[in-house]
């Protein structure tokens, strides 16, 4: 039996495999996360960080290797349960925030669970609701995504990240387009959620953003050091 909430083992990732442009993204990676911490990966641009992200998310598979999540392996799932994966197990939140601005706050928050399989507890909008909540923000339910600041649409982005409960959160450069001011705000965010219980792997580039974490990777050229 593996240890640990994620356990890479021997993870290798190729783009253009046998082709002249090969590239070599990710190279014999070996990471364990237990379930609880706050973890960090830094790295140049091009470093394999994103690569990584999406091999933990589920949206991207490894060339070669071992992923157990929980003790299950990912690493060979079908397509079906491999989406099932990423929709329950793992909590997405990106630099871009990637809400629809057309929608109000709770809508977005809303859209993981029209994906959700099985009978829910609560009803989407009580669940969405409880998530904003959380993060604080429940005064925005009504508003239009498109309408509020980059630091609120963040905070709408983690609400959504956190609506099915997932295992472990994934966030990709979420301070990377907002002012120092409110990246700190972000940070603290999930620095509560951790405190909470969740489990949280920040990517970044940036040392001083991977500083809030309690432990650090780095990651150059596929290689996680």
């Amino acid at each position: 039996m593996v240890t640990g909430m994620i356990v890479l083992r021997q993870v290798n990732k190729y783009y253009d495999k046998n082709k002249p442009n090969e590239m070599h993204a990710l190279k014999d990676v070996n990471l364990t996360i237990p379930d609880g911490e706050m973890l960090g990966i830094v790295g140049p641009s091009g470093a394999g960080k994103s690569t990584l992200l999406h091999i933990l998310a589920g949206i991207d598979t490894a060339d070669s290797g071992s992923y157990h999540f929980n003790n299950t392996k990912i690493s060979g799932l079908s397509p079906r349960k491999l989406s099932a994966f990423r929709n329950k197990q793992v909590g997405i939140v990106l630099q871009d925030f990637s809400l629809v601005e057309e929608y109000t706050v709770l809508q977005n928050v809303m859209i993981p669970l029209c994906f959700a399989k099985g009978r829910l507890p609560k009803s989407k909008k009580e669940t969405a609701m409880e998530c904003l909540e959380l993060i604080g923000i429940q005064d925005l339910a009504g508003k239009a995504s498109g309408k509020i600041s980059g630091g609120q649409k963040q905070r709408v982005a983690i609400a959504r990240a956190l609506v099915n409960s997932p295992g472990v959160l994934l966030a990709d450069e979420p301070t990377g387009a907002l002012d120092s001011k409110t990246s700190e705000e972000i940070l603290r965010v999930f620095l509560e959620l951790n405190a909470h219980g969740h489990t949280v792997v920040l990517i970044t580039h940036e040392q001083k953003i991977a500083g809030y974490c309690h432990r650090v990777v780095r990651i150059s050229d596929g290689v996680l050091e």
